[in-house]
């Protein structure tokens, strides 16, 4: 395997859906006095956030000698004309491209392949154009898909 990276969300977040959880389960354990309802009302709330969380950050993104993954989407290599490395992928989203991207991950890579664009968010996208070893160029805030 060339490159792997896994779209996760930020750990921080995992510390949020604690805070979350005990603020939206009080709005349902405000009536009642049992203890055991209480807990299992945050603890039910937090399992579905970090559920949600899961969910979120799932999609891989898998460089291998024959295909390039993302999200479950497979690309032949050989497919592939351009790469380029994007210090912020906002800037080359356009109608018409595939993009797998995170809003939590800025940077990414812009690929071109014989019939389509894509855009991807990772996270160490000099590793990613360096796996894909095909010839590419950084992009610029001009340039777009």
């Amino acid at each position: 395997m060339c490159y792997e990276e896994r779209l996760a969300v930020p750990r921080l977040w995992h510390v949020w859906a604690v805070l979350c959880a005990g603020v939206f389960g009080s709005y349902f354990t405000v009536y009642t006095d049992s203890a055991g309802i209480r807990v299992s009302v945050y603890a039910g709330m937090f399992a579905g956030m970090e559920v949600a969380l899961w969910v979120l950050g799932r999609a891989r993104l898998t460089v291998t000698e024959e295909t390039v993954t993302a999200a479950g989407r497979v690309l032949p290599r050989d497919g592939v004309r351009e790469v380029a490395v994007c210090s912020d992928i906002r800037t080359v989203l356009a109608p018409g491209v595939y993009a797998v991207t995170r809003p939590w991950i800025r940077t990414g890579a812009w690929i071109r392949t014989v019939s389509d664009a894509w855009v991807v968010s990772c996270r160490h996208p000099d590793e990613f154009v360096a796996a894909m070893d095909v010839s590419g160029r950084a992009l610029t805030s001009t340039d777009n898909g």
